[in-house]
């Protein structure tokens, strides 16, 4: 079991006590490690991956992407638990894994194991999506607020907040340029501003980005926006916080096993909520039922 202590409110530890106290009655050998620096999980899973049948994730998001990338080829086998422990908690929401501290325990006993595709962005795995644009400004805002003098705080008392302000800083950020987007080889008729490329339909606390996107289609969904003023951010904001598509003259939406974005001007880049940096050029493909996840098992 891979815990992170400072996810979400610093509970990873307390979390992981009582999931290892789980697992034991229900006659599994345990063992807790924490992650201690910023590769996080990785170098974790990759020293276990060869000696464990079941890896057990407390943390948010980043830690879970960063234990599939730890157990490399190993994943195709070594079954992977989640006990949500982050704020945003995307990969929890779209496999149906409750956000109650207990409910969550549970499924680690009485869940299945569902397979779930995941995706390769020059080749970066990532789980849920891969924005250019005004999202991935977002993040890098998002970054830079948390570490200010005050910012910690603020991210810890309320950090719903704390987006809202970097959304806004980045929906004000002009001059990025337009991107091609090409998918299954077919280039789209347009020049967008912004896209997000999904592998899961949840893309935030209840978001969706892409509605038609299924971790388990063997294909990448992709929202492109090609007007970029401020108000138009407002409205894919809003389609996305009702689950629906934008109107036809914000946003195009389509699929593809691979996916292609170009652009002129460097672009910035998230990989599922963490930022990458800046491209020209993004190939992202997806390797379906890559990895096995316990989720809670369907109601007959």
């Amino acid at each position: 079991m891979i815990y992170n202590p400072v996810s979400g409110l610093a509970e990873g530890e307390e979390i992981a006590t009582r999931a290892e106290a789980r697992l034991a009655d229900s006659g599994w050998s345990v063992s807790c490690r924490p992650t201690r620096d910023r590769r996080g999980a990785t170098p974790i899973a990759a020293a276990v991956a060869a000696d464990v049948d079941l890896l057990v994730v407390v943390g948010g998001d980043g830690s879970i992407r960063e234990a599939i990338v730890g157990l490399g080829d190993a994943r195709s086998h070594v079954l992977l638990g989640i006990v949500p422990a982050g704020n945003a908690n995307v990969v929890a929401r779209e496999l149906g894994i409750p956000s109650g501290r207990e409910a969550a325990l549970d499924v680690l006993s009485s869940g299945e194991p569902v397979a779930v595709d995941l995706g390769i962005a020059n080749a970066e795995l990532f789980l849920a999506m891969v924005g250019v644009g005004w999202d991935a400004l977002t993040v890098r805002y998002l970054s830079w607020l948390r570490h200010t003098r005050f910012g910690g705080a603020w991210y810890r008392l309320w950090a719903d907040s704390v987006y809202v302000v970097a959304g806004l800083l980045a929906a004000c950020r002009v001059g990025l340029g337009r991107l091609r987007l090409l998918a299954d080889g077919t280039e789209a008729a347009r020049r967008y501003c912004a896209a997000i490329v999904c592998n899961f339909r949840t893309y935030g606390k209840g978001w969706t980005m892409a509605p038609d996107a299924s971790f388990q289609s063997g294909r990448l969904h992709h929202q492109a926006r090609f007007r970029g003023f401020a108000p138009f951010v407002v409205l894919q904001v809003l389609a996305a916080m009702r689950g629906r598509r934008a109107p036809r003259f914000v946003s195009d939406y389509g699929d593809g096993e691979v996916v292609r974005i170009e652009s002129e001007r460097p672009m910035p880049m998230q990989i599922d909520g963490d930022f990458r940096g800046y491209v020209t050029e993004l190939d992202l493909e997806v390797r379906p039922g890559a990895v096995r996840i316990l989720a809670p098992r369907p109601v007959s």
